[in-house]
């Protein structure tokens, strides 16, 4: 039986990973640092800055998030382009989005990981047609955080792994990790990079923060090919929700069973 783990994370690929034939990834994540705190003006009365940054605890977080997963009905509005012949539609539905704990038991490029899943599905009524829409991601992180890979469309592993910061703050911007991505795990045929960051915006509230992971997949010839960007809501205590999610790039055809010539572009209300 897995064990579930309190920890947040990426991928991996054991020596037996199941086949991924009908995904894109996704894969989820997060980051950072913390800014210092204004002075008093001199002459006068010494008083706190009114910049005076906030930091959130954003391992915290994340372990919250692993520990219990989430789920969200969004609805999406955006255009579907027909690679062959350029034609767009627009449309808008709901996109059901679930994320997993973080399960143990797992190894990735044969070390030990925990595994961590994103689907995406949904119908979307493209030119007075409803075609159904999914996708799965598989993320792997090691027992102390490091971010090692992920599963999907493509095979990606982290050149070097890298792990996230404890604490972040508004207005924050940093690169986290960067993958090399193959086929399948042989590696013996590239498909591109994957690239992952993330911003921190304000949130909601004074207590509150909007922290962003930004995901660019680009092929071999340089071509971005998929851009997921995932926002969640973080406070100064560590509570964290799923808040919103943008996507460009292709998802796998479920009435059709092949992947799709639909290229997708949207975003949540």
């Amino acid at each position: 039986a897995q064990e579930k783990r309190f920890t947040n994370g990426p991928p991996t690929h054991g020596a037996s990973m199941p086949s991924i034939s009908k995904t894109f990834i996704a894969s989820l994540l997060s980051g950072l640092i913390v800014t210092g705190c204004g002075g008093s003006a001199g002459g006068g009365p010494g008083t706190a800055s009114s910049d005076a940054a906030i930091t959130f605890p954003l391992s915290k977080a994340l372990a919250n998030l692993y520990a219990g997963g989430f789920q969200k009905t969004l609805t999406v509005s955006g255009t579907a382009t027909s690679i062959s012949n350029g034609t767009s539609y627009t449309f808008t539905a709901p996109l059901d989005v679930t994320g997993t704990p973080a399960y143990a038991g797992f190894t990735f490029e044969n070390q030990v990981a925990l595994q961590t899943k994103v689907s995406l599905t949904g119908t979307f009524n493209i030119n007075n047609a409803n075609d159904s829409f999914s996708s799965i991601s598989q993320s792997f992180l090691s027992p102390n955080d490091l971010l090692l890979g992920i599963s999907a469309l493509s095979y990606c592993v982290a050149t070097p792994p890298s792990q996230y910061p404890v604490t972040i703050t508004i207005g924050q911007a940093q690169s986290v990790v960067t993958y090399d991505c193959f086929e399948d795990s042989t590696k013996a045929s590239p498909t591109g990079t994957a690239k992952v960051s993330f911003l921190v915006s304000a949130g909601n509230s004074p207590s509150t923060a909007t922290f962003s992971t930004l995901e660019t997949f680009t092929n071999t010839i340089g071509k971005q090919t998929q851009f997921t960007q995932k926002s969640f809501l973080i406070d100064t205590s560590g509570n964290i929700s799923f808040q919103s999610l943008s996507f460009m790039g292709f998802l796998t055809s479920n009435t059709g069973g092949t992947a799709s010539d639909i290229q997708l572009n949207f975003k949540s209300l």
